[in-house]
């Protein structure tokens, strides 16, 4: 079994590698570790899901992008008008993220930090945005240090990919470059976003990209456009029914009412 210090390791250095910019005059590793971005053309909902409960909640607020990567929901708060601190375990993707921030002169912040242990003081953030990075962590240590972090008054976004579909755990375990073994192993699962209820006295949802996902193979198509907006339409009755709801792609929630100290029973 991997130790603790090992799982960040090997993380910090497959983010390390995936965000180095020599990757790119290696066409055919690029290709390999960036394969898995056809998915995330249908992906829109959800991404506007994140940005417009940024853009409502970042104007004034002390916000902190949580595992940043290259920075770019921390530029975007920013732009919103929120005072930005940016962490991540990856050495390559803050250097990305501080020099973006500087270049475009937003209120932006950046440094290495582990996430499971942050060193900032208890009540700092009015707002966190958790972007598929909780599959990555320890949720018996992360849940608890954003709920130590976030204001009584504040609230979290986190959007994350859903582990129950068969289909998309049996293209995960197909395609094991695009990830770690503990990434693929910790996809979120139903009772991983209620552990969320031990540190948060209210979590609210919504699921994104069942039926849309049949829209990537015409990505290049003039057809995609409009068949992605019918499948939207179908995605959003498939996903009101309680037993089709967790095998989607994704699920955005919200936490907020941060619980201090002991969680609750």
């Amino acid at each position: 079994m991997q130790t603790l210090e090992e799982r960040k390791l090997l993380e910090a250095e497959f983010h390390d590698k995936l965000r180095d910019p020599n990757l790119v005059n290696d066409p055919e590793l690029h290709a390999k570790l960036t394969s898995n971005k056809k998915w995330y053309h249908i992906a829109r909902q959800s991404k506007q899901f994140a940005e417009n409960y940024l853009r409502q909640h970042s104007p004034k607020a002390r916000a902190l992008d949580f595992a940043c990567g290259d920075g770019y929901y921390s530029l975007l708060m920013a732009e919103f008008g929120a005072d930005v601190d940016g962490i991540d375990i990856s050495d390559i993707s803050v250097r990305h993220a501080a020099s973006a921030a500087s270049t475009r002169g937003l209120p932006a912040r950046f440094q290495v930090m582990d996430c499971e242990n942050m060193t900032f003081a208890d009540n700092t953030f009015d707002l966190i945005n958790v972007n598929g990075v909780l599959h990555h962590l320890d949720l018996n240590r992360a849940y608890p240090e954003l709920a130590r972090v976030l204001k009584p008054t504040g609230s979290i976004i986190c959007v994350e990919a859903l582990k129950h579909n068969p289909v998309f755990q049996s293209y995960r375990r197909l395609t094991p470059q695009l990830r770690t073994a503990f990434e693929t192993e910790h996809i979120l699962r139903r009772k991983d976003v209620l552990m969320a209820r031990r540190y948060f006295s209210r979590i609210d949802w919504k699921f994104f990209h069942l039926a849309s996902l049949a829209a990537v193979p015409f990505r290049k198509s003039p057809l995609f456009e409009p068949l992605l907006s019918v499948l939207e339409t179908l995605d959003s009755t498939l996903l009101r029914v309680p037993m089709l709801r967790w095998w989607a792609w994704q699920v955005g929630f919200i936490l907020s009412q941060p619980e201090k100290g002991q969680p609750p029973a």
